[in-house]
């Protein structure tokens, strides 16, 4: 008996599956997949600033993206890029670090003696720890599904009241929501994109 060779036409059948089933990713695809870049996408999105800039390090720790124990290596990467300071190198040889309570007053000698904007409201940090966020997102150095659920629970403990920060924390929610009562994937992540995009623009007076 002879068997007739079927050839598959396999971009058929994945329209055909689009269109049959039109949310193929779970929300897990969305926040395991790894980044990629939106710059093409977004050209007026700077790239990020340099994550060990005094000035990014002094907004993310005053937003609380950074911790007491994360502290004495960051020392130790600016003391080998050639940055150096009194407080810096003492920051750097702290061994029992457990809160950063323990090493308060050491960094923010260092912040300044570095020249970072020292003091800094909290509010201001957290923006420009955002804006370095969607910076990243656009730029593909972060999950941007990963990254609004970081905005949301850590910078701003729940609490992202400006305007393209809530939008951000909405759609993170929703897409929580049980398929039939949100948004499509794919669209609930287009607008999540221009919120970053948005976000990666503002300006912060005086920072």
């Amino acid at each position: 008996m002879l068997v007739e060779e079927i050839t598959v036409d396999h971009s058929l059948l994945a329209r055909a599956g689009t269109i049959l089933f039109p949310e193929r990713r779970t929300v897990s695809d969305l926040y395991n997949a790894a980044p990629i870049s939106y710059a093409e996408a977004f050209p007026e999105v700077p790239l990020p600033d340099d994550p060990l800039s005094p000035s990014i390090l002094a907004a993310r720790w005053l937003s609380h993206a950074l911790y007491g124990e994360d502290m004495p290596a960051v020392a130790a990467d600016l003391l080998e890029r050639g940055l150096d300071s009194p407080s810096l190198r003492r920051l750097a040889g702290e061994m029992n670090v457990t809160h950063s309570g323990d090493v308060k007053p050491l960094v923010a000698a260092a912040l300044r003696e570095l020249g970072g904007t020292w003091p800094l409201s909290e509010r201001d940090a957290k923006l420009i720890a955002s804006r370095q966020v969607a910076r990243e997102v656009i730029h593909g150095k972060r999950n941007p599904w990963q990254a609004a659920s970081h905005l949301e629970t850590v910078i701003w403990s729940w609490g992202m009241d400006a305007p393209d920060l809530a939008a951000i924390g909405g759609i993170s929610d929703e897409v929580n929501w049980d398929a039939p009562h949100r948004r499509p994937l794919d669209k609930l992540e287009s607008d999540l994109l221009r919120s970053f995009a948005k976000l990666a623009v503002i300006q912060i007076p005086g920072a």
